[in-house]
């Protein structure tokens, strides 16, 4: 793996963790294979998914090298050096085996990815991580050892083959050792499904999981599955994101340790939005002590496919218990959060990261005290920048892409992000880097 210069995000307030490269983060070069080609217009795709592991370090996997059955694991220590003890130099391969058996043939009328993709990382139990996505049109489960190498204990030789088409997205490990995944047919649009699964510590799909295996998600048009979390009475909490011509919306779904639906959550929530006179949520939900917590923004409907006129600008920051109650009064205040949210509880405040770029060079933090108000303790006046000089004309920057925060050590989180370059003005063996910065809530 080359390591390049520091990263080029600058932060204002200064809230970098001065451990990580003396809070100037790192730029990491996107690994390439032998087929990998060139074209003018832009470099071949390859799909980058992190996650945080054990002792607040950050996996990244790269993945979907023209088609072929591996993908590139790189392990960076909450310093933001490489894990040495982590395959060779803290860069391990890890491949499919050719004896690996595919449930059932790709299932007509879908477009699937060739190869391997990984599009989940999380922690494994006694270290490493559990990864899933996709291999030949089904959805595949991996575990990797600390040491970067696939647990030939589980599965077929380290991966599970579930019967199930299109590709995961999320994927949690419950102390028991059993696997939660989580994801869509890839049906794109309209057509998309989306499904929840189980899978036993030996790698086997666990057919009294729901129905037959799995159980059916709520859905949306292109739709996914963004997170599963553990609520405190054991139940799954799964939140899915979807958006389509201006429509968007975070739905959500808790089901039981069986894998059924949690009995009236669903009812419980939809009477909630009733009564606030919202029709979708856009936001993120956190699980604490005594439930969930959603804060972002309530939703009108759309109307032939555009949002409405009457769009919602209503922040809120909700309390429930596990089984979907309200808990407190809703906090409704202003703004103009519409898109994709990453939200972290610091404490009772909420530290908010929008996915919106402002000015297109950077995102943005916000920390909101429980009554929907800025906290001023936090960066200036509530609000930290976080800007990328470089897209202001300086080395051929064109847009970072693929943006993922994930939370790291306690107080803390990572964000990473695709720097996207003009390809007149930079070499082709500098195109693709990664850009990694911690920050201290």
């Amino acid at each position: 793996m080359t390591h390049l210069p520091p990263s080029e995000f600058i932060v204002r307030p200064d809230i970098a963790d001065p451990l990580c490269n003396g809070g100037r983060g790192i730029r990491l070069s996107i690994p390439s294979w032998e087929e990998k080609l060139y074209t003018e217009e832009r470099t071949a795709t390859v799909a980058t998914s992190t996650g945080t592991v054990a002792g607040g370090s950050t996996m990244i996997a790269f993945s979907g090298f023209q088609g072929k059955g591996l993908a590139v694991l790189h392990l960076l220590t909450p310093r933001c050096e490489p894990d040495r003890q982590f395959g060779v130099d803290d860069t391990a391969t890890i491949s499919v085996p050719s004896s690996l058996r595919l449930p059932h043939p790709s299932v007509p009328g879908f477009r699937f990815r060739d190869g391997l993709w990984i599009d989940a990382v999380a922690e494994r139990n006694g270290g490493g991580a559990v990864v899933a996505g996709n291999y030949e049109g089904q959805w595949v489960v991996g575990e990797v050892t600390r040491h970067g190498t696939l647990d030939t204990a589980f599965g077929d030789d380290g991966w599970a083959s579930l019967p199930i088409p299109g590709g995961a997205d999320a994927i949690l490990q419950e102390p028991s050792g059993r696997i939660i995944v989580a994801g869509g047919n890839d049906g794109g649009g309209c057509c998309t499904r989306n499904w929840a699964a189980a899978v036993s510590t030996h790698g086997e799909l666990e057919d009294d999981f729901g129905a037959h295996g799995r159980v059916e998600l709520p859905t949306g048009e292109s739709s996914a599955v963004d997170s599963l979390d553990l609520l405190p009475n054991g139940d799954i909490l799964a939140q899915v994101s979807y958006a389509h011509m201006g429509c968007a919306g975070h739905p959500l779904a808790a089901l039981t340790p069986s894998g059924q639906p949690e009995p009236m959550f669903a009812t419980r929530l939809a009477r909630f939005w009733g009564a606030n006179g919202f029709e979708a949520f856009v936001g993120y939900a956190y699980v604490d002590a005594n439930g969930f917590t959603l804060v972002g923004t309530g939703q009108k409907g759309c109307t032939m496919g555009f949002p409405s006129s009457e769009l919602s600008a209503t922040g809120l920051i909700a309390r429930f218990r596990a089984d979907g109650e309200p808990a407190d009064p809703t906090t409704r205040f202003p703004t103009r959060m519409y898109g994709y949210l990453w939200v972290f509880p610091n404490g009772h405040d909420s530290v908010i990261l929008a996915s919106s770029w402002a000015d297109k060079i950077g995102p943005s933090l916000t920390a909101l005290q429980p009554n929907g108000s800025a906290d001023p303790r936090f960066g200036s006046r509530g609000w930290v920048q976080i800007r990328c000089p470089s897209m202001e004309g300086g080395r051929g920057v064109e847009a970072l892409t693929n943006v993922s925060v994930t939370k790291g050590a306690p107080g803390e989180i990572t964000l990473v992000a695709e720097v996207e370059h003009d390809l007149v003005t930079v070499k082709p063996s500098e195109r693709d880097e990664l850009q990694l910065i911690r920050l201290r809530l």
